[in-house]
């Protein structure tokens, strides 16, 4: 028997589902020879220099409505980081809306050579954090006078560091990691977020005219902060909430003014500016790149590993982490504490202090245009020993429910370093030969990259601290979409491992979100900070940057945070332009020093609609990439057709252009199914397997639009169904809705869609926890075990035996019997009624009497407890008993008929497993919502005769959804809330094996 693996590539269509079985037999059969192809090189992700802007401009280019603030940086920027540029926060504690751009400018001729704040507070973020170097501290360096022409003001003007690029600067922020605040008359005071409006330490000065203001920030263990005021050294104690400072942090430069009449200036007009020691670089170089510093994070519920994420992460992506096991074998949960972030006693990094253990991340590293992905992390076997066989991993998994083991099946490239310094480079369970099986080994750890190269090039190139270990082909396939997991494999009592720095190129998943036309080019309005708290990235169509009114926006963007427009330049309106280069390239003269705020190029709008033919619309995306390289380009088109030759040609499937990152389509109102062949029509015409989609989930339903009339609720629950097809597809990387929010189309129109909006974003944005999705497995009666498959079709392990399954007639469970986290087996007794169930997958933990001769047995969180416990449902009385301590009957509740086979699942969304049933006769599930008799919530006919009933998390939404195992295809089918479609479809496991359904991690 053998496994026919899937590559990270979503799941199977009905019409394309392959047999699998559950028994490995590695990665599958090497590809046929073919052109050799050099290896991939590692993309630098971790590029950093020294920074100063000098703010020397010309007054001339001080104009409405840049003011000079990112004009010219090219010229006035010093250090080997140049034109980093500046975005206009609000500088306020209550809002996200900045002010007016001449609040704060740069060249004003009444304050040459000068960054200036005028007429109430504001702050200005520069573009690429601060970042320690390899002695842990990093210094900003600045001359401000706080109040222009006045030394006793208690107005003041402000150096904040934050590690969230979405702070608004103001310096008691919850996210204001350190902040200074100098007033005019030389009092100084330091505060930390969280500290509300007291400060942690205070000083002061003699007044003065100008304060040359120095600041250095230790992110090591003596948590040292040296403030340098006017020659004026200042050694501060770090509060005791300060385990330890950031080793990177955004700095933001803002003013406090209470009369509209006042001034604040940065800089000393002679060239003296701003400086940082060292900016990072890569962290906002453009919209693709993930980072974690795993700098500063609460130790909440998880012990850090999901908290604070946004402010942690430094780039436009958020991801967040599950915490696996570490071994290979069926996924488990470590114990508590196994994994952490920020603890006191390894603070700022990823720790594993309780032996083998690992983290996933959730979102898999992804192929770009270029054909590969590089993944990159600063790993420690053993803290403060260079000698042992301790060891940690860095590994890039098939499976999206990869238990991070290096050596597992599952895994095409298992990076293995030693604390002596030996590597070991695994795939698919099997060691691949190194050009060097050891390195120096260095107290700070290894810095460790992977580069690959999947699909038929199937190349890898890994170093480890600037040594190439291995660069070449691979026995085995390599992932396009791989999922990455970072762990340590103990040996020695005691020994705790870490992990930091961790850069991905490029991640898959649901990345951005964001607004379609977010600046209304009626009255040329930018919402976009209207919408800030929950979304990334946000498009501005149909903007003529010719016009002064109309380029303003830019400032207001976030780095690598906006979608800029092109037909203008490209298109006549009757054809394509043949001016396009020219016009582009003026274009990009007017985006000037704004350029890093851009993060997509957006092509003509459905250019075969426009009439423009195939090769008019490569032409268009050449074009455009030759003026923009380092851009992602986007195109969407429709769903209609053009005539080719006096023939309709579908406008989906026409040639997607290559050389176009983000493909998408637009339809609205047309119903999930209609969606999903769509997508997959979408798919099989692209370019390259490496470009990624982006979809339109509708927002209005006014006239002139196919929503027009349908109720708000639905269009709502259309967009939690645009999630959901993003959950099934990782090439899904952003959701741009249809069309802005203000204006003309308020909020308050559509305010259930705009709820379900705010909270989708956000759950992008902030990378807030999802629950994965379902995953199938088997158990084979033949042989006592059970078997698993990750959600996108690899196979994970095998377990239970003969220990665990005594007799014929056992019956398999899943469940958390423990508390949350990763699903584990447990067998039904019918002969003694008993349950055992086990947390490791071997070794029982609970074992419980409970029920009759003749139950069913049934398994649920009945009390939302966090923890799965047991039941029973009697046919003979058609009545679920259920228990809430694996002991005794919490609540009995008749429901259904005779004959009809019991389903319990989580179908409300709110955590809590409640009763259903299946009528095998008109194949129809009865759910309910609630743990009581009466009428059922939800009723779904699917499936077939001779199905068995399953249900599951499908499309990681949140709750269950009914579902079918075929056992003449060894199918598992899931079907969406209430409804017929299949959303979720594979075959696994052999004739005869009894279909399982459970959250494998």
């Amino acid at each position: 028997m053998t496994l026919a693996q899937r590559i990270g590539r979503g799941l199977l269509s009905a019409a394309a589902l392959v047999s699998l079985s559950v028994v490995p037999a590695g990665l599958g059969a090497v590809p046929a020879a073919a052109t050799p192809v050099a290896a991939p090189v590692p993309a630098d992700l971790a590029g950093a220099g020294p920074f100063a802007d000098t703010f020397q401009l010309d007054p001339a280019l001080n104009t409405s409505p840049l003011y000079g603030l990112n004009v010219g940086l090219d010229q006035r920027q010093r250090g080997s980081v140049r034109t980093v540029s500046w975005s206009r926060v609000s500088g306020l504690w209550n809002t996200s809306v900045p002010p007016a751009s001449w609040f704060v400018q740069a060249g004003n001729q009444g304050f040459p050579n000068r960054m200036v704040f005028a007429a109430g507070t504001s702050a200005a973020m520069l573009g690429a954090p601060a970042i320690a170097d390899a002695t842990g501290t990093f210094t900003v360096s600045t001359v401000v006078d706080p109040v222009v022409g006045d030394t006793t003001s208690a107005d003041w003007a402000s150096v904040v560091l934050s590690r969230s690029h979405r702070s608004t600067g103001y310096v008691t922020n919850g996210d204001v990691d350190l902040g200074l605040t100098v007033s005019s008359g030389g009092r100084l005071a330091l505060f930390h977020g969280g500290g509300g409006d007291t400060p942690f330490w205070t000083g002061s000065v003699a007044a003065a005219e100008k304060y040359a203001v120095s600041l250095t920030v230790s992110s090591g263990a003596d948590r040292a902060l040296t403030l340098t005021v006017n020659g004026t050294p200042f050694a501060v104690t770090a509060p005791a909430s300060v385990t330890r400072w950031p080793s990177s942090a955004f700095l933001y430069l803002g003013a406090y003014l209470s009369n509209s009449s006042e001034v604040t200036a940065f800089g000393d007009g002679a060239g003296t500016g701003v400086s940082v020691s060292r900016v990072d670089a890569s962290a906002t170089a453009g919209a693709k790149p993930f980072v974690d510093t795993f700098d500063g994070a609460p130790a909440g519920s998880d012990y850090g590993l999901d908290d604070d994420l946004s402010a942690r992460q430094p780039t436009l992506v958020s991801a967040d982490y599950t915490a696996v096991s570490g071994a290979k074998g069926l996924p488990v949960t470590p114990p508590a504490g196994a994994v952490r972030v920020n603890s006191p006693a390894n603070p700022n990094v990823l720790s594993f202090p309780q032996g083998t253990a690992a983290v996933r991340l959730n979102k898999p590293a992804t192929a770009d245009l270029s054909g590969a992905y590089t993944v990159h992390a600063r790993i420690t076997p053993a803290t403060g020993r260079t000698t042992g066989p301790d060891a940690a991993s860095l590994s890039i998994s098939n499976a999206s429910g990869t238990a991070g083991a290096p050596d597992a099946p599952d895994v095409a490239l298992g990076l293995q370093v030693q604390a002596g310094g030996a590597v070991t480079l695994y795939q698919g369970g099997q060691q691949l030969p190194l050009t060097t099986g050891s390195v120096t080994p260095t107290a700070n750890g290894y810095d460790v990259s992977v580069a690959v190269a999947g699909g038929s090039t199937q190349q890898a190139t890994v170093t480890v601290n600037g040594t190439t270990v291995f660069a070449g082909p691979t026995p085995g396939p390599l992932p396009r979409d791989g999922y990455v997991a970072l762990g340590a494999q103990h040996t020695t009592p005691g020994v705790v491992s870490t992990a930091d720095d961790l850069r991905v190129s490029m991640l898959g998943g649901l990345d951005y979100y964001g607004y379609f036309d977010i600046m209304d080019p009626s009255d040329n309005v930018d919402h976009s900070p209207e919408v800030a708290p929950w979304t990334n990235m946000n498009n501005f169509i149909g903007q003529d940057l010719t016009q002064p009114a109309a380029s303003g926006f830019l400032d207001y963007c976030l780095p690598s945070s906006c979608v800029l427009d092109v037909s203008r330049e490209v298109f006549t309106g009757s054809g394509p332009n043949p001016d396009a280069p020219a016009a582009l390239a003026a274009l990009a003269t007017r985006i000037g020093s704004n350029l890093d705020k851009i993060s997509a190029i957006y092509l003509l709008d459905e250019p075969y609609v426009h009439g423009l033919n195939a090769q008019q619309v490569q032409d268009e995306a050449n074009q455009v990439r030759a003026v923009f390289p380092g851009k992602m380009l986007a195109y969407t088109t429709d769903v209609g057709t053009h005539q080719v030759n006096g023939v309709a040609v579908s406008d989906l499937t026409s040639p997607v252009p290559a050389g176009v990152d983000l493909v998408g389509f637009d339809h609205y109102c047309h119903g999930r199914g209609t969606l999903q062949q769509e997508i997959d029509a979408l798919q099989g015409v692209l370019a390259s397997p490496d470009q990624h989609l982006v979809l339109f989930p509708e927002s209005l339903n006014v006239a002139g639009f196919d929503c027009a009339g349908v109720p708000d609720a639905t269009v709502a629950a259309n967009n939690a169904d645009y999630r959901s097809l993003a959950a099934l597809n990782p090439r899904v990387v952003y959701l741009n809705n249809f069309r802005w929010l203000g204006a003309q189309y308020a909020a308050t129109t559509m305010p259930v869609t705009t709820q379900e909006q705010q909270t989708l974003g956000k759950a992008v944005v902030n990378a807030t926890p999802r629950g994965p999705a379902a995953g199938v497995g088997v158990y084979r009666p033949g042989d006592r075990t059970v078997s698993v498959d990750s959600h996108n079709g690899t196979y994970l392990g095998t377990a239970g035996g003969p220990a665990l399954f005594t007799e014929a007639d056992d019956i398999p469970l899943t469940g958390h019997w423990t508390g949350p986290g990763t699903d584990t087996i447990g067998v039904y007794h019918p002969d003694t009624q008993t349950f055992v169930l086990t947390s490791d997958n071997a070794t029982p933990a609970i074992t419980a009497k409970f029920g009759n001769p003749g139950d069913v047995p049934v398994v649920g969180d009945w009390f939302g407890q966090g923890r799965t416990t047991i039941g029973v449902y009697r046919p003979s009385n058609r009545t679920f008993y259920l228990s809430n301590d694996n002991a005794v009957t919490a609540d009995a509740i008749s429901y259904g008929n005779s004959g009809w086979t019991p389903l319990v699942g989580n179908w409300s969304g709110n955590g809590t497993t409640t009763i259903g049933a299946y009528d095998p006769s008109t194949r129809t599930f009865y759910l309910s919502d609630s743990n009581t008799s009466g009428v059922a919530n939800h009723v779904v006919t699917f499936g077939n005769p001779g199905d068995i009933p399953i249900k599951g998390d499908w499309d990681g939404s949140g709750r269950d959804t009914v579902g079918i195992y075929r056992p003449g295809d060894r199918g598992f089918y899931g079907a969406a809330k209430d409804s017929i479609l299949t959303v979720y479809g594979t075959q696994f496991g052999n004739t005869g094996d009894v279909p399982l359904v459970g959250n494998w991690g």
